[in-house]
């Protein structure tokens, strides 16, 4: 596993400096701005709500904003793929991949998938007359130059046990954080102050802006859109499940809400859950009063079931009140 890591951390290595002498080569999309939510670690970091909260952010400045994805795991014929234009949702979860499609469910607004994301920026400007792209994930996409590159830094765990991939999660050296136009110290009310300002301390370095970010429970909601208060799992029996890169931050969250007793399955990041897991989750779910998921991994699941709850969460930037945001 280390040599696979030292391995890895060398072609990454040399990738970049070919673009940094400009022998390969990074192209610019005229007449739209393209704005990066991206991280340096494998998944975790926050980027789904982020890109939502920042596309909201946008759309009240009364930009035309679109989201680009590259679909991670989504099962389609034809590379770009428009997931939903402004009134409708036109793919499937397993064709866009669950990141996008949770996108188009909860923003009207145009969402598209495509490995190469200059094709995509291109799409949503001419085709969706988009002035303003959030590519969500991609700061390791040099291939299209961006205007804003953000890097969202997990408090949790932020630099991936300091390992490349795969004996950690590192997808490019600390150093690239030079790369980035802002950072931003996510789930900031799931750490100490003093932990806050140890990693502050440590991101200040690169010379960058750094704004902290709050993740906070929103309510639960059903499969037929009921939306229920977070006391609804207090003194309860809950089985939670998900498929996501840092499931305990789901299970601390979880516990935060006075649940009697929690029961967990995890699954890799990013699994496609198939119907014989499915039926093996609810019905060890059949002890328990709740079962509950996270929103990434609701937009995999194709089976109703009573007991089953959807935790909503947001993401919201609090420069200014930050260090005294109480646990929400």
């Amino acid at each position: 596993m280390k040599i696979l890591s030292l391995m890895y951390g060398f072609a990454v290595f040399a990738r970049n400096k070919l673009y940094d002498v400009n022998i390969l080569k990074s192209r610019k999309a005229e007449n739209v701005e393209v704005i990066c939510i991206g991280n340096i670690v494998a998944g975790g970091s926050g980027k789904t709500p982020a890109v939502q909260y920042f596309a909201e952010k946008y759309i009240k400045e009364g930009r035309k904003v679109g989201i680009l994805s590259r679909g991670y795991k989504g099962k389609r014929k034809e590379d770009l793929l428009l997931v939903r234009n402004r009134e409708e949702i036109l793919a499937t979860a397993e064709e866009a991949g669950d990141e996008a499609y949770l996108h188009a469910l909860n923003l009207n607004i145009p969402v598209a998938v495509s490995k190469d994301r200059y094709k995509g920026v291109v799409y949503l400007r001419d085709e969706c007359d988009v002035d303003t792209v959030i590519m969500d994930d991609g700061f390791q996409h040099r291939k299209l130059l961006k205007d804003k590159n953000i890097v969202l830094i997990d408090s949790t765990n932020p630099f991936g046990g300091n390992e490349y991939l795969p004996a950690g999660r590192l997808r490019e050296s600390l150093n690239s954080l030079y790369r980035a136009d802002e950072l931003i110290i996510s789930k900031s009310n799931y750490v100490s102050r003093e932990n806050l300002e140890e990693l502050r301390e440590e991101l200040e370095k690169y010379g960058k802006p750094i704004e902290e970010a709050v993740f906070f429970k929103k309510f639960f909601y059903n499969l037929e859109g009921e939306k229920f208060s977070l006391e609804k799992i207090k003194d309860k029996k809950v089985l939670i499940f998900s498929s996501i890169a840092n499931p305990k931050v789901f299970y601390r969250t979880i516990a935060r809400l006075g649940p009697s007793e929690i029961g967990e399955i995890k699954f890799s990041d990013h699994h496609v859950y198939d119907e014989n897991e499915i039926t093996q989750i609810y019905s060890d779910g059949e002890s328990y009063d709740y079962i509950v998921t996270t929103e990434k991994d609701i937009v995999k699941i194709n089976r109703k079931n009573e007991r089953l709850l959807v935790l909503k969460m947001g993401f919201e930037i609090r420069p200014d009140t930050i260090s005294s945001v109480q646990e929400q």
